[in-house]
């Protein structure tokens, strides 16, 4: 936005005296804001340069009295303040929801409000703090069309649960009401209720801090409560051992037979190993796409799976083991289950098949990585992993690879070690 100052409406240097007019410009066609500071200037005061250069002369230049002098740097102040105030509250409004749906009498308006306040002819109201989930939900709508998927997956999560810890609780939380109180009760709701790890907890603070970092450039500072800005309100990052089962493992966990629940998760674990899946990539097609037929199709002697990656928004096409085909074809694929029970339940059966000292470090994701680190270690190329895992490029893959769980002799991270 560029603000303009003129001597009078239209630097009419033939009068002797006028007031100072404020002109806000902002695109062709939306702004278009022209009214009077109410501030009186003599026309050897005023340089009449143009654009923004425009306003008081050069004060260290030829000669006045001191009362004259006084004024003009008062004035020279205040329209500094003016340009400052202005600038600030409109870079707010751009970052609002409603920016893009202003109309011309919006602009007026706003203009208008925002001046007077520079100005000091009327105070800045004071907001009311709004409530954390309608605040959340705001981001979650203005982000919409930028994120990917999967990330507009995670914030959905993440707000469901700040929502089921209200229903707990009983009340519905402002913005100045999330202080460490507030973070000491959320993280036992989380621990103790939930029985959720550390760095689930800490990807929930993670976005709070974002939606509130976010609308803190939009709203007055005094709407949210000042221990956001705490070092113990922290999101809490642990740094957990990336365990993998390697093929041995994997047999003992899939020779289970017993309890139909242990049953159907080593089933899952089985469909995420093979097909390289991540687990909201399994939910897609066993719950959300639950209607649909499964994108199984036979090319000459091979079985193909259609994968739709949520995460890169493409599909990739799998060729099926011969476990999976199996399963396929006798209609007996596992039946859906949460990501969080599926967590729960895959580390009883490791325990119950007598992989004791890994269990606790078993999760979903687990069996993604198994899969590009076992077929790592049988000297597959990495183009082909690729070709399953779905990842950008083989940077992306060396991450799920850490040295300790790298066995082949002629692999870059035993060249690292």
């Amino acid at each position: 936005m560029k603000i303009y100052f003129t001597y009078g409406a239209t630097n009419d240097k033939k009068k002797k005296e006028q007031n100072i007019i404020v002109r806000l410009s902002y695109g062709r066609d939306k702004l278009q804001v022209k009214t009077s500071t109410k501030i009186s200037i003599s026309r050897e005061a005023w340089n009449f340069k143009k654009g923004e250069e425009a306003g008081i002369i050069d004060l260290l230049k030829g000669s006045r009295t001191p009362s004259e002098s006084e004024y003009l740097q008062e004035v020279k102040d205040k329209l500094d303040r003016v340009r400052k105030h202005l600038k600030n509250e409109f870079r707010k409004l751009r970052l609002a929801p409603e920016f893009n749906l202003m109309d011309k009498q919006d602009w007026n308006k706003w203009a208008k409000e925002e001046l007077d306040i520079a100005l000091g002819i009327k105070k800045a109201k004071s907001k009311l703090a709004p409530f954390f989930i309608e605040l959340y939900k705001d981001y979650e709508d203005f982000h919409k069309n930028l994120w990917a998927t999967n990330t507009i997956a995670d914030y959905s999560s993440a707000r469901k649960k700040f929502e089921a810890y209200e229903k707990y609780k009983k009340h519905k939380y402002k913005t100045n009401e999330l202080d460490l109180t507030y973070y000491k009760d959320f993280q036992n709701w989380c621990y103790n209720n939930q029985q959720l790890k550390p760095n689930t907890f800490g990807g929930y603070i993670s976005k709070l801090k974002a939606v509130i970092n976010h609308f803190k450039t939009i709203n007055h500072k005094d709407v949210f409560h000042p221990h956001l800005e705490h070092k113990k309100f922290v999101a809490i990052s642990e740094e957990v051992p990336h365990e993998i089962l390697d093929e041995d493992e994997l047999k003992t966990l899939w020779n289970y037979k017993g309890n139909e629940k242990l049953e159907n998760v080593r089933d899952i674990s089985k469909l995420l190993y093979y097909v390289c899946l991540r687990y909201n990539e399994f939910e897609y097609e066993f719950k959300t796409n639950k209607d649909k037929p499964l994108k199984i199709a036979k090319t000459q002697d091979k079985y193909y799976w259609a994968i739709y990656e949520r995460k890169v928004r493409d599909s990739k096409g799998i060729p099926l083991d011969q476990e999976l085909v199996k399963m396929y074809l006798a209609n007996k694929m596992p039946r859906f289950i949460s990501n969080q029970k599926f967590d729960k339940y895959i580390k009883e059966l490791c325990l119950e098949v007598g992989l004791k000292e890994k269990a606790q470090y078993i999760s979903a994701h687990t069996f993604r990585r198994s899969f590009c680190t076992n077929m790592y270690n049988e000297e597959h190329e990495e183009k082909d992993i690729i070709e399953y895992s779905g990842h950008t490029d083989v940077k992306a893959l060396r991450n799920y690879i850490k040295v300790k769980n790298v066995t082949r002799k002629n692999s870059i991270a035993n060249k690292d070690k």
